[in-house]
């Protein structure tokens, strides 16, 4: 595991068009050895609790790829971080559980308005009463930002090493809001290359979702071990 206090302390630069054309460039070293994985990622992700296990062996195959390694589409079923991820996992529930309570709460008005049966305007009434628009936006912006703090909790995880739920968590925040609205960017860009093969009848995402996570891949990359080393020289 790398002394990342440095990039903690110091910053980095977060280059979204250097890591989207590096992104390619590892995706074309075999493409084939990636869509597989993808497949096979898929099929984990069937197993209860493993799909987020899945998408952290995605990117030990692209550190593997990236030195030169073939590519190992059977490595997506190690299950060397299982307790780790389930812990995550556990986490990551208990997160949106309680940041959906207040909308929950703001749903209430809606028992009394049901006596009124279908009238949109005592739904309507309900609604703001408990101020749902309100607590939804606030829960999608929260969500948002927990997703940006998460950004590289996985990298940590199955590539840094780094075993401890609540290190790799405080390590991804401490890094990411250092950048916060720059990943926040790549976020969506990532998500959008990652899903536009949904427009070749589906089955084209084969090919673009792997992309996307070698593309996030290089990112981590570039930030936890290429720019911390620089630093740390």
């Amino acid at each position: 595991m790398g002394n990342f206090d440095l990039i903690t302390n110091k910053g980095y630069n977060f280059n979204i068009g250097k890591y989207i054309s590096e992104g390619i460039d590892l995706f074309k070293k075999d493409i084939g050895g990636f869509v597989l994985a993808t497949l096979l990622a898929v099929i984990m992700s069937i197993i209860p609790f493993c799909g987020i296990l899945a998408i952290g062996n995605f990117y030990k195959i692209c550190k593997k790829a990236d030195e030169g390694k073939p590519v190992q589409a059977g490595d997506i079923f190690d299950f060397t971080d299982f307790f780790v991820y389930f812990k995550l996992l556990i986490l990551l529930m208990a997160v949106v559980f309680i940041l959906m309570i207040p909308v929950q709460f703001s749903l209430i008005p809606l028992l009394a308005a049901a006596k009124y049966g279908n009238d949109p305007g005592a739904v309507g009434s309900a609604l703001f009463a408990g101020g749902f628009i309100i607590w939804f936006c606030l829960f999608i912006i929260l969500m948002f930002a927990f997703s940006v703090s998460f950004y590289f909790v996985q990298p940590l995880i199955s590539v840094y090493r780094v075993q401890s739920v609540r290190q790799a968590f405080g390590l991804s925040w401490k890094i990411a809001k250092k950048n916060f609205w720059m990943i926040f960017i790549f976020m969506i860009l990532a998500g959008v290359i990652s899903q536009i093969g949904i427009l070749a009848c589906g089955i084209g995402i084969f090919l673009t979702a792997p992309l996307g996570l070698c593309i996030k891949y290089m990112s981590f990359k570039d930030v936890l071990e290429t720019q911390n080393q620089k630093i740390g020289l």
